[in-house]
């Protein structure tokens, strides 16, 4: 009994160990807001003061299209590209990657 519930444990558990956790570039819309510094758009038509509720991207062209599809009233808020970065995991190929486990 102990063997199968060691093996379902290993089955279950083995794959979330098989990758690693790397850093991938992330694009934001950031915005001029009159009582925040700043805040973000989280749509083309809104604006959030939480990086967290905004609107990302993975690819700079599309961070670059959706700011041409900005609202005049978002537009007005001096709308930026600004990058960050978030960990993705991503399966080990033959090249080695560094990173903590997945």
């Amino acid at each position: 009994m102990r063997a199968i519930q060691f093996l379902l444990c290993f089955l279950f558990v083995a794959p979330a160990f098989a990758g690693v956790k790397i850093r991938v570039p992330v694009w934001y819309v950031a915005l001029t807001c009159e009582h925040d510094p700043v805040c973000y758009a989280s749509s083309n038509g809104s604006y959030t003061g939480s990086i967290g509720g905004a609107r990302k991207f993975y690819n700079y062209s599309d961070a670059n299209t959706f700011v041409g599809s900005l609202t005049e009233s978002i537009r007005e808020k001096s709308p930026r590209l600004i990058e960050g970065s978030e960990f993705k995991c991503v399966e080990s190929t033959k090249e080695k990657l560094d990173g903590p486990p997945c």
